[in-house]
């Protein structure tokens, strides 16, 4: 349920791959495209945007029998039931019938500290796919994704396996990122880059990257394979991407922490690079010193499709798909966590033509938003002694 977004002026982009000689460093591909110098009106400001009136929904608490301590996913099963992840480990089960959970006895190796622990959570046919923070033996930490088979009566997730774990581990607590998605039998995650800034622009670290496996864990084609030990890698460049979705036409998008200003929402392109730490997007430093060149944009980099300063937070997007907001459709849902926002992103044609707030500050943090097959939207917030909300039309 997750979508593309045309920018007139965003033309295609050729990935260009320079390779280093015999004992130099191994640099990333550079993008070139023929570059628009008037780029601010890719940066917005949520201040300008309009809030709906609460006359034209509903907003409910579903009232379960436990609340949840800081959630960060939510992840539907079919319409009644669903799975929600907790930073403590916890992985849960709701009846949206009964609402009633339990709790789902897995042996996933997680660990809360900092932004990190049990993250998104991912069921694609016989498998749950989760993504989680682990440490290692030298008290360092990396983003890790393992799926396992949920059993007796979503009681039990057995067979666990880690299939991917980026490297190298750091002692920063930040930037995990670990949003998961799947596509066309490929698995998709995106990597933080953990507070290390400019390890996004090396292909000897996964920190600040997309990542692309097989669903079993193996490696693709991938556009950076064989020029250095971590094929995985897709795309570049990127600093705390915490959503991602697919559009109507198969086109990936992520959602994209920036510093202080410079949050973006852009497509997922194959051996693309979004210039992090090189450029900001529009923000700065939170010290208030430019970032790289200073420049908001460059012509080496991949475009956003737009950028908010200051920043919003954003944590999941997704496209919208359903007939309970029939005039919504394909149009972009964001949670933010700093303003505890929802936007809306609405598009014609492929282009965006306004941009609104559905309601503000009401509910808390919120941290993931998904959508059953009715189109009620579900909505859950990073807070502690948390609910799940659902949003609905008057």
């Amino acid at each position: 349920m997750k979508k593309n977004i045309l920018i007139k002026y965003f033309l295609i982009i050729f990935p260009i791959i320079i390779f280093g000689c015999q004992g130099e460093e191994l640099k990333a591909p550079v993008i070139t495209t023929e570059f628009n110098t008037n780029l601010d009106k890719l940066i917005r400001d949520y201040k300008t945007y309009e809030v709906s009136n609460e006359d034209d929904y509903n907003l409910k608490k579903i009232d379960l029998d436990r609340t949840f301590d800081n959630p960060w996913a939510i992840e539907f099963i079919n319409d009644d039931e669903l799975i929600i992840t907790e930073k403590n480990g916890n992985l849960t089960y709701v009846d949206l019938n009964t609402n009633t959970t339990k709790s789902i006895e897995n042996e996933i190796p997680s660990v809360q500290v900092g932004q990190g622990g049990l993250l998104d959570v991912l069921i694609n046919e016989d498998f749950l796919y989760v993504s989680f923070s682990m440490k290692n033996e030298n008290n360092n930490f990396t983003t890790a994704i393992g799926r396992g088979k949920l059993i007796d009566d979503y009681s039990k997730l057995s067979d666990f396996e880690i299939l991917f774990e980026a490297l190298p581990y750091y002692k920063e607590t930040v930037h995990f990122g670990s949003r998961i998605i799947i596509d066309e039998n490929y698995l998709y995650a995106s990597i933080g880059e953990r507070g290390k800034g400019n390890v996004a622009q090396e292909l000897d670290s996964h920190a600040g990257s997309i990542i692309r496996i097989n669903l079993d864990g193996s490696i693709p084609e991938n556009p950076y394979k064989g020029q250095t030990e971590l094929d995985e890698i897709y795309m570049m460049g990127v600093r705390n991407p915490q959503g991602m979705a697919i559009d109507k036409d198969g086109n990936l998008h992520i959602s994209n922490h920036g510093a202080k200003g410079g949050d973006f929402i852009g497509k997922i392109e194959s051996g693309g690079n979004y210039g992090w730490n090189n450029i900001g997007w529009g923000g700065e430093n939170y010290w208030g010193t430019s970032i790289g060149s200073g420049e908001k944009f460059s012509e080496k980099y991949n475009l956003p499709i737009l950028s908010w300063v200051p920043s919003i937070a954003p944590s999941d997007l997704i496209f919208y798909k359903g007939t309970e907001f029939s005039d919504w459709e394909d149009d972009i849902l964001v949670t933010s966590l700093k303003y505890k926002l929802l936007i809306k992103i609405s598009l014609e044609n492929g282009n965006i033509s306004k941009e609104e707030i559905i309601f503000r500050d009401k509910i808390g943090r919120l941290r993931d938003v998904d959508i059953n097959s009715a189109g009620e939207i579900f909505i859950i917030t990073d807070e502690k002694d948390s609910h799940i909300w659902k949003l609905t039309s008057n």
